[in-house]
């Protein structure tokens, strides 16, 4: 992140240029401002050009990942996500399953709304057949994902949503307690307004669900539709403490409020823009064949000695809109329908991150009274001259199909627009249908070394470890250090200051905002019922909570023991070896073991080189490498002693110099190390014990050595 008067570029940042090497750079680029000079040549003017290289140069703003990827290289997709539709007829269905793959081909995302497939079990029209269910057709997409590596540069990510009143909702609710299943989906439902009304007036009362035209209730004993009222029934309770529990249990499903969605969309009077999905992350609830187009400015590089730079922040808000607005003309399109819409409505999104980080720059703690109006009013600000920009781009450039001045809904008073934007609006009209998005900026804000969206800081340091750092690394925030008495972590928070924080910023983005609700592990499923309500009536449009630990605690058992892991600490030391590969020439397999404060091993990472034209043998042994490293690790935090993971790895070793015998070595090293050494018989004398140091075992009674 920026500290006043600092100025770094991202290649001079180590950790930082790993990440450019490993997916944003072109075969050429080997410097941030090249790939500043790349995207800038989007603009329509020089000027343009010039003003959106030096804002990019410096991380004042960047647009989403795949225009960093691809524009300028020929490969034309330029837009993080889309939506597609999922109708109930088989071969739309798989139309949809072929645009997914070559979506996920060119670096997109995808999100489907499944709520038009007619439910398990129900009749197929005109034969015998009955119909798989939604579910199904979940699996087939994220099968296909799972095959395909976006743009060579990331794995696809989708969204699937579920309206609450599908028949089938009760077991999309419960399809992810099984980790591992769809990990290539988030899961939201979309809750109506009607449900919200009869939760909290009648509670009790039996929930009920409707398809074509016929309304079902859900036997509670085999999560099914019937209309059979003598089996035990869900009510409405039942379905939101599902709904609860389950994401207690395993962070899925999310949920949006799907009818204050398209209550509040600017231009809700067209049917061509009903929303009935989103985005991966959320961000961006979307109709069929809607396309991202997002851009992030950087809030901490605005704040100078003390004060925001609003003159400065009013110019960067220009040219932000005006490379989203290029994206859209320079995109080369998935598939035709996308084009389509994208170019007739015209979705942008400029949006912040850094918000942490000016927050703790200007003083203010976040969550409290200062941060929010804070964050009010910049986005306030930032909706407003993106407006006037929207204005005198329609102007110029024409409105979007079906603008009307009686029916689109401004967020902000026509009276705080200059007057010639005004003048403007009422003729013109508006170049977008929305302006406003806040996205998770996961990789954009690693880039800009900024806290990411309108999330708090995770912690004062963090350790992170992905495929541009195999081994990890460790990433310190100077801020905490400069700024002790206004930083604040996310673990120090409570629902409530990031519920209130995402609702101050809602009233100012006309699309939505990617958050997420950070909850401790020792959290109640009733602190999760609490946080979906609070940010129901705090008019969020959608809300994502995790509890900390969530993907690998186990809540229900078939014993009534109770075996608990050990927690893992936010940040862990960890010890890294690296160790030659066998049978690859120059390369190296890299194993790190992170422990606790008492030296105890709780984690073990295996990194098998990475080729650019694997083996089908290479593939396996990657794979199953990493199995059993999580296989250890998951021992480890079942406190199985260090010893018998040891004994085990020593009995399944093949070669000595194959990696398993390798992570065996290891764990004997790193048990010497903290003074615990693992010990064997000697076969040589029958009396000593052989004792692995120093990369070898030697016996302590007659000196045997393994090592020759």
């Amino acid at each position: 992140m920026s500290i006043e008067g600092e100025i770094m570029l991202p290649n001079e940042k180590e950790w930082i240029q790993d990440l450019l090497k490993q997916r944003y750079y072109t075969k050429d680029e080997t410097t941030w401002a090249e790939i500043c000079e790349r995207v800038s040549k989007l603009g329509r003017t020089k000027i343009d050009e010039k003003r959106i290289y030096n804002h990019m140069l410096h991380c004042d703003f960047l647009p989403n990942s795949p225009t960093l990827f691809n524009a300028g290289t020929g490969n034309g997709n330029l837009s993080a996500c889309y939506v597609l539709p999922m109708e109930d007829d088989l071969d739309k269905i798989f139309n949809t399953v072929k645009h997914t793959a070559i979506i996920h081909k060119y670096g997109g995302g995808t999100g489907f709304d499944f709520s038009r497939l007619r439910p398990e079990g129900f009749a197929v029209g005109g034969t015998n057949q009955i119909a798989s269910g939604p579910l199904s057709f979940m699996r087939v997409i994220d099968a296909n994902t799972q095959e395909i590596k976006q743009g060579g540069k990331r794995r696809g990510a989708n969204m699937a949503i579920l309206r609450i009143d599908h028949p089938d909702i009760i077991k999309f609710i419960k399809m992810k307690h099984k980790e591992g299943t769809l990990s290539n989906f988030n899961i939201s439902v979309a809750v109506t307004d009607a449900f919200m009304a009869n939760l909290q007036k009648y509670p009790n009362d039996l929930f009920q669900t409707k398809f074509g035209g016929e309304s079902y209730h859900i036997s509670k004993s085999n999560d099914t539709w019937t209309t059979d009222l003598s089996e035990e029934i869900y009510s409405n309770s039942d379905v939101w403490n599902l709904i609860s529990q389950s994401a207690w249990e395993c962070a899925d499903p999310g949920l949006v409020f799907i009818d204050r969605i398209n209550s509040r969309t600017p231009a809700g009077y067209l049917d061509e823009v009903t929303i009935r999905a989103t985005n991966p992350c959320g961000e961006q609830p979307l109709p069929d064949y809607g396309s991202c187009n997002l851009v992030a400015l950087n809030l901490g590089n605005f704040v100078s000695d003390g004060e925001m730079d609003w003159e400065r922040l009013q110019d960067a808000v220009k040219y932000a809109y005006r490379l989203a607005e290029a994206v859209i003309d320079n995109n080369v399109y998935p598939i035709k329908e996308i084009d389509k819409y994208s170019n007739t409505y015209r979705n942008v999104g400029v949006g912040v991150m850094g918000y942490a980080d000016a927050c703790i720059m200007l003083n203010m703690k976040y969550g409290s009274e200062k941060a929010l109006n804070f964050g009010e009013e910049v986005m306030r600000f930032i909706y407003k001259w993106s407006l006037v920009e929207s204005v005198e781009y329609a102007k110029r450039f024409g409105a979007f199909k079906g603008w009307n001045y009686e029916d689109y809904e401004l967020l902000i008073d026509g009276r705080q627009l200059p007057p010639q934007t005004r003048t403007a609006y009422k003729k013109t009209g508006l170049r977008n249908v929305c302006l406003t998005t806040i996205a998770p900026t996961g990789s954009i804000g690693y880039i800009a070394d900024c806290s990411t969206g309108i999330e708090p800081h995770f912690a004062d340091k963090i350790f992170r470890k992905d495929e541009s750092h195999p081994e990890g690394v460790w990433i310190t925030s100077p801020l905490a250090e400069k700024y002790p008495d206004s930083f604040i972590s996310a673990t120090e928070l409570d629902v409530k200051s990031h519920i209130n924080t995402q609702a101050a910023f809602q009233k100012y983005v006309d699309s939505g905002i990617s958050k997420t609700i950070n909850m401790s592990n020792e959290v109640t499923v009733n602190d999760v019922k609490r946080a979906y309500m609070l940010a129901w009536e705090s008019n969020c449009k959608g809300v994502t909570i995790y509890r900390d630990g969530s993907k690998s605690v186990q809540v229900l058992n078939t014993s009534d023991k109770t075996f608990e892991p050990k927690q893992l600490d936010d940040i862990s030391t960890a010890i890294r070896f690296r160790i030659p590969a066998e049978g690859l020439e120059n390369e190296h397999v890299y194993i790190t073991v992170t422990h606790d404060a008492n030296e105890q091993p709780i984690e073990v990472f295996v990194n098998y080189p990475f080729l650019n034209r694997p083996s089908v043998e290479h593939t396996h042994r990657r794979e199953q490498l990493d199995s059993i490293s999580r296989l250890i690790s998951i021992g480890l935090r079942y406190n199985i002693p260090l010893d018998n993971i040891i004994s085990q790895l020593e009995k399944s070793k093949g070669s000595m110099k194959g990696t398993v015998a390798s992570i065996s070595n290891v764990l004997k090293e790193y048990a010497a190390r903290s003074g615990n050494h693992y010990t064997e018989n000697c076969e040589e004398c029958n009396n000593g014990s052989m004792i692995f140091q120093g990369g070898c075992a030697t016996c302590d009674s007659c000196g045997h050595s393994e090592c020759g």
